[in-house]
């Protein structure tokens, strides 16, 4: 089942910020391990746009936009990604996506448009204080990999818990191809406190399929 759904990410913005793992820990499942490179830890803001959605092959033309907060975990043998928040410009996904998928969607203001090669993002997320974050950026030269980079992209499954279970889901894609990025014009940036970017990047697209949570515990 591992093409149950299938998808395109588009346009995907990577923001890093290294976070003290003390602040981290509050917000992250206790079962869950918070993976650290070079003993620091990370958050990930990622912007992107998904687009034609589908189930078993069948799939929706449309696009919407979705930003979320990731970290980096592990339990047991698996080593993934979890997802703090989910947030799509819609009420409607969250009530369906998050009890099949353990997944943690919310409903928030999200706003990704391109004009020529500029792009912009807003954002507004109040239980992570996220007051209409808003900036622009250009997309610049290829990034060669390197151990930070792959640290941060190069995760094919999530964790999470739900109702008492801890459980992971597999994705499936190829590996990312990134570009270097110039970000711009940063209004009301301010995560967890950290007020620094550590590192940007971007990829144009990526084809991604998926299947369904499997309870570990």
């Amino acid at each position: 089942m591992n093409n149950f759904i299938s998808m395109k990410w588009n346009k995907v913005l990577f923001l890093n910020i290294e976070i003290e793992e003390s602040c981290l820990k509050p917000y992250i499942p206790s079962e869950l391990e918070i993976r650290t490179l070079n003993n620091k830890s990370f958050i990930t803001l990622v912007f992107f746009n998904l687009d034609d959605p589908g189930i078993f092959g069948f799939n929706i033309p449309i696009r919407m936009s979705e930003f979320n907060i990731r970290t980096y975990v592990r339990y047991k043998s698996f080593e993934g990604i979890f997802f703090l928040t989910l947030d799509v410009n819609n009420y409607l996904i969250p009530l369906i996506v998050n009890k099949i998928f353990k997944l943690n969607y919310c409903k928030n203001t999200v706003k990704y448009k391109t004009f020529n090669d500029l792009y912009q993002i807003n954002w507004s997320n109040k239980f992570f204080n996220l007051n209409n974050l808003s900036f622009d950026f250009k997309v610049e030269d290829s990034l060669p990999p390197n151990p930070f980079n792959h640290f941060i992209t190069e995760n094919y499954l999530y964790l999470n818990q739900f109702n008492n279970n801890v459980y992971y889901n597999k994705v499936y894609h190829s590996k990312w191809e990134l570009n270097h990025v110039n970000i711009n014009n940063i209004k009301n940036f301010s995560v967890f406190e950290k007020k620094t970017i550590h590192s940007a990047f971007y990829s144009k697209h990526l084809k991604v399929k998926s299947g369904l949570p499997v309870k570990i515990s």
